[in-house]
């Protein structure tokens, strides 16, 4: 079973490098390196060599957005789409939540409870993120660096996704969110750890595995897609 990791913070290609190295050694068979939208341009020779010296471990170049209107978003969006392989989106804002959940060509929106006191999204949130395939984030670096009662909150507010998630059938994804190599965890720590707020192990291995893997393998297709779900295809001439 393959394992992946589709939000490690870049820096630089030293420190990528490292880190990458890592999640290889911890069982990781690939990893998005993420870098914001505004240092992404400046990020492409490094992550083009991370590619060259990781032949037989999966490099894939994610591009976080923030913004603070939905017109902002959509414009980010259409200006990253075609250069990142995944798009994620910074959460929290109640408008931003809900664009990028309606946004089919966003892949992950991550902390859609930053700076709020619930979990950022409800049903309207849900459908629509299930509708265009949008994946919720559940990371564990924030509940690494948190403590007592911001951690239980934390807990509850990924009890509370994943309840909507069971009725909705919107993708979750687990990732780090890692700054540095101490942020790491194996696979089999995650799934320990995420049994804590009642996921099965089977919906666990799918956010680390199944779903990470389908939308690596969506955006390679997206380009010859016309409509979500009909390509087109180029058969040749006989």
């Amino acid at each position: 079973m393959k394992f992946y990791d589709l939000h490690i913070q870049g820096k630089n290609f030293q420190e990528d490098r490292e880190i990458l190295k890592e999640a290889q050694r911890l069982g990781y068979s690939g990893a998005a390196i993420t870098y914001p939208d505004k240092s992404y341009k400046e990020a492409k020779k490094t992550l083009k060599r991370l590619e060259e010296e990781f032949q037989d471990f999966e490099i894939i170049k994610a591009v976080s957005i923030s913004s603070e209107t939905p017109r902002e978003l959509r414009r980010k969006v259409d200006k990253f789409r075609k250069t990142a392989d995944i798009i994620i989106v910074k959460g929290g804002d109640p408008k931003i939540n809900r664009a990028a959940c309606e946004d089919i060509r966003v892949d992950i929106l991550t902390r859609p409870y930053q700076n709020r006191r619930d979990p950022g999204i409800n049903h309207v949130h849900a459908k629509a993120a299930a509708e265009n395939n949008v994946a919720v984030e559940l990371n564990t670096n924030d509940i690494i660096r948190s403590y007592l009662k911001v951690r239980t909150r934390l807990f509850e507010y990924y009890r509370d996704i994943i309840k909507l998630h069971r009725k909705f059938h919107f993708p979750v994804v687990i990732t780090s969110n890692a700054t540095s190599t101490y942020d790491l965890r194996t696979p089999r720590d995650i799934i320990a750890l995420f049994k804590c707020i009642n996921m099965q192990e089977e919906e666990i291995i799918d956010a680390l595995s199944t779903i990470p893997r389908s939308i690596i393998e969506f955006n390679k297709q997206r380009d010859s897609m016309i409509i979500l779900g009909t390509k087109i295809v180029n058969k040749g001439i006989q």
